[in-house]
């Protein structure tokens, strides 16, 4: 993958705007952040989910043994049917255990549950620019992005319960233009 993810504490010499930076640092939820710049409501499509093996930095961040499957969700938030961010979740096996609604989440956001359950912590964030042709994501370039267009995303991984969840959340044009066009 070439994704270069850097920890915030490096964010420094990162050219983000003001409010992009914001919403890329929060640590509660990010659809908490974008409501404050969405023209209206932002809605939730479930893109898949089934048991997949993860990406290899992702297996060694979520300590999956190489060729371990993990249960991958993907989503789309929207705003006026604009794809506006897509995340990814991944859920090892042994993180369900105690957790089985989570494999049955479907079209709420996992939010609703990684920041009401006081079992659960949120490690660090890390943040990354990227074009499309960085991005191994197969439901963007369904999207059919231009591939000079820098998108920007986080990465962490919260604690159920000190079982590791991995959260990738890639802000996408639509969203990184109304976020940059409006003042906070």
């Amino acid at each position: 993958m070439d994704i270069k993810w850097k920890d915030t504490s490096l964010a420094d010499d990162t050219p983000i705007s003001g409010n992009l930076r914001a919403c890329l640092l929060e640590s509660g939820s990010l659809i908490k952040q974008l409501e404050k710049f969405s023209p209206k409501k932002i809605s939730l499509t479930l893109e898949a989910q089934s048991w997949k093996r993860p990406y290899p930095d992702e297996s060694k961040l979520l300590d999956l043994r190489s060729g371990g499957y993990g249960l991958l969700r993907e989503i789309f938030l929207t705003c006026d049917a604009h794809p506006w961010v897509y995340a990814r979740t991944i859920i090892p096996p042994r993180t369900l255990l105690g957790s089985r609604r989570l494999a049955h989440w479907g079209n709420k956001p996992l939010g609703y549950f990684l920041f009401s359950n006081k079992l659960t912590y949120r490690g660090k964030i890390e943040i990354a620019g990227m074009t499309t042709s960085t991005i191994p994501y197969e439901p963007i370039y369904n999207l059919a992005v231009e591939e000079d267009n820098l998108l920007w995303g986080r990465r962490s991984i919260f604690y159920i319960k000190n079982k590791p969840l991995l959260l990738i959340e890639i802000l996408l044009p639509e969203a990184i233009k109304c976020i940059n066009s409006l003042k906070k």
